[in-house]
């Protein structure tokens, strides 16, 4: 399969071409515009280092990877793309001329939407089970928030990450903002 991308200065420019071994279910860039990332239907994800080929191949996933979000750059930390797959994450980070991943599980139903907070690298994931998870570093879980029964099904943040809100899977938009204690949302 091949995924195109368009310059915005001319449109009617031939695009370029990246080849990713199956269908893309996602595609991200990463803040920096240095990487691109292609989750697939062939439970693989594809990153490219723009203007580098050939491209990265992460492999292992047990499914088909729904969801790609990269963390924004935090100075003097490595880049970190995440990728939703059934009941868990896995967070890829950038070393040396490689990628090192770790599988972050807690989810009892899929995971459905992720995204990082805009200015560090604490990572939600929201599932169909209903639960929010926040999660350290993109490490390790830092607090669950209670969603819905239902499930949940979608996932933003503040743009100054002052509040954190869900979708749910009902019509239901669940607020969360820092607790006045400094310790976690409410």
């Amino acid at each position: 399969m091949l995924f195109r991308s368009w310059q915005s200065n001319d449109w009617q420019a031939e695009p370029e071409f990246v080849e990713v071994p199956g269908a893309s279910m996602a595609v991200a860039w990463s803040a920096d515009g240095r990487y691109l990332a292609s989750g697939n239907l062939d439970r693989t994800l594809t990153v490219v280092s723009w203007g580098n080929p050939p491209p990265w191949l992460m492999q292992g996933f047990p499914g088909k990877v729904r969801q790609v979000i990269w963390a924004a750059p935090v100075a003097n930390q490595p880049s970190l793309v995440a990728a939703a797959c059934l009941e868990g994450v896995t967070v890829w980070q950038r070393q040396g001329q490689g990628w090192e991943n770790r599988v972050l599980e807690k989810h009892g139903g899929t995971v459905v939407a992720i995204s990082f907070h805009p200015t560090k690298h604490l990572l939600a994931s929201a599932a169909q089970d209903g639960q929010l998870c926040l999660w350290q570093n993109a490490k390790s879980l830092q607090q669950t928030l209670k969603g819905v029964a239902s499930g949940l099904s979608a996932l933003a943040w503040h743009p100054q990450g002052t509040y954190l809100a869900a979708g749910g899977d009902q019509g239901e938009i669940l607020i969360w903002k820092p607790s006045n204690r400094g310790q976690g949302f409410q």
